[in-house]
């Protein structure tokens, strides 16, 4: 299999923008899985199917097609990349991203995609599931008041207000069903790296992995 690397963590722990800076500083392809669910929300919000249905959207999943390039995603051929991050999308990622046959179809098209070349990829269950035979494993965390401050610069950041007992809650309410959910759960590979990102520097943490792959790599 071709050289590959999993970055799995909980949400708002910096994976999607650690991957895609080791991808472009060790030249490999990057596979932002996150996206690839929230083009699945996507479908289900434009065609009114409900996210909280499970039986709805699983019975969409046949008419939905979803497709990565680099910094781009499409959907059904459309490119829907500055589409998928409004709180609605979020929030409807958040719902239906537990669902088994969800999680299977992005799996398998995630499984396919990584065999096309050296590829960096982060998610909930890279390492513990997609891609356990990775060569480099990484398990970012950080605590969960650390993580509602970013999420709460970067709110401030787009003019929007925070709520910091509120951005907790969520954090806290979606840890528990990324770990509790019945199908490849939020878990830390036996083999995986455990990095603290917050007690770094985003500069720090992609160094420290970019130092793994070296050494992996020997």
């Amino acid at each position: 299999m071709p050289f590959a690397v999993a970055i799995d963590g909980p949400a708002g722990v910096g994976k999607s923008t650690t991957a895609r800076r080791v991808a472009e500083t060790m030249g490999m392809n990057y596979i932002d899985t996150g996206s690839m669910y929230r083009a699945i929300a996507l479908y289900c919000v434009r065609n009114k199917i409900n996210p909280q249905s499970e039986t709805e959207v699983t019975a969409a999943l046949p008419n939905i097609n979803v497709e990565l390039a680099p910094g781009h995603i499409f959907l059904n051929g459309e490119d829907i990349t500055g589409a998928i991050r409004s709180q609605e999308i979020s929030e409807a990622t958040s719902t239906i991203s537990p669902y088994s046959a969800v999680r299977e179809k992005m799996s398998a098209k995630q499984k396919t995609m990584v065999a096309t070349g050296e590829t960096v990829m982060d998610g909930r269950d890279i390492g513990s599931y997609v891609i356990p035979w990775a060569q480099v494993k990484i398990y970012l965390d950080a605590d969960v008041d650390i993580r509602a401050q970013r999420r709460a610069h970067d709110l401030k950041a787009a003019g929007k207000p925070v709520d910091m007992d509120k951005l907790r809650q969520e954090i806290t309410e979606r840890d528990h069903r990324d770990k509790t959910r019945k199908h490849s759960p939020l878990t830390q590979a036996e083999d995986a790296i455990y990095i603290d990102t917050g007690k770094m520097t985003k500069d720090e943490v992609v160094a420290e992995i970019i130092t793994h792959i070296k050494s992996a790599r020997r």
